[in-house]
């Protein structure tokens, strides 16, 4: 019969008490159980690990021995067991996060400071990809979140609402329209306009058209980008002039100037995407991150 850790356990209160009675009473069990256990453990082992008579129990040399043994043994598994059940409470795990360039300027990488602080056991991996790109991935589970400009969704995605912005102005610096404090649309109709291609988010090139319609101006796209930093670069070699998202004017471009619109009332709205039927403890936790970040936004604008 192998060693048990009961055994083990028994014998170490026991070698500690020296006495049958405070040694159960300290085990709570009655005192022939101990000693049958006792019993078990040195037929086990072979030896005799306690002298015992009418007057006094003590711990022979081989005793002593196992008894630094037993609680070497006992600690270990302590530090195992605190071990496993800190592992098993503990956020760990890869969330693999897609976004589009716009949302490294409207809060990205704060939310995911903000996650690695909380959890540092949980891991992100930040993957650039278009909001159709992320759409898809997120769809086939290759992402387990997304930041994307709003477009339709399909049935399988859930999405969280982030705070919209408005459009503004990008022109070059040396621009006539780049010391105006505000800008009509209407005042880009002879413009050269760069932009992102239609195909890499429909929705969102739609609704900057759009813009230019209501003001009954046909934009002249003379430059196609795939990236909105790329259109910024553009804008800031003199290639043309853009509408962007407020938040890019935090991207630091030299050689650009951002002039508010007068006639855009329209606010654009970002998304957060996940796969709801998709169980992920470590993606949950930073959706619990960003839902507090938006919420502490709401409370700073009031």
């Amino acid at each position: 019969m192998a060693l048990t850790f009961r055994q083990l356990r028994y014998f170490l209160v026991l070698s500690e008490e020296l006495h049958f009675g405070r040694a159960a009473q300290r085990l709570h069990i009655s005192q022939p159980p101990l000693s049958a256990s006792l019993r078990q453990l040195e037929a086990e082992l072979d030896v005799r690990l306690l002298e015992r008579n009418s007057k006094r129990v003590s711990l022979t040399p081989a005793g002593e021995a196992f008894q630094h043994q037993a609680r070497r043994i006992l600690s270990q598994l302590k530090e195992s067991q605190t071990l496993v059940q800190r592992i098993a409470v503990s956020a760990s795990g890869l969330v693999r996060v897609g976004f589009t360039p716009t949302m490294l300027f409207r809060g990205v990488p704060e939310l995911t400071r903000a996650l690695k602080a909380r959890y540092p056991g949980i891991e992100i991996q930040l993957i650039e990809r278009n909001s159709a790109e992320q759409v898809e991935a997120v769809a086939q589970e290759k992402l387990d979140l997304g930041f994307i400009h709003s477009m339709p969704l399909p049935e399988e995605i859930d999405s969280m609402g982030l705070s919209g912005e408005s459009f503004i102005c990008c022109l070059p610096t040396n621009h006539p329209l780049a010391v105006r404090s505000f800008i009509s649309i209407k005042e880009l109709a002879n413009e050269e306009v760069v932009l992102f291609g239609r195909s890499l988010a429909p929705h969102y090139y739609d609704r900057i058209i759009s813009l230019f319609h209501h003001e009954d101006v046909e934009p002249d796209i003379c430059h196609e980008a795939a990236h909105w930093l790329t259109v910024l670069a553009l804008v800031a070699n003199e290639m043309g002039v853009s509408l962007v998202p407020t938040s890019l004017a935090k991207a630091g471009f030299s050689n650009v100037r951002f002039v508010p619109l007068v006639d855009s009332p329209r606010r654009h709205q970002s998304h957060c995407i996940w796969r709801g039927d998709t169980p992920h403890q470590s993606r949950d936790l930073l959706l619990e991150c960003l839902r507090e970040q938006l919420q502490n936004d709401v409370a700073e604008s009031l």
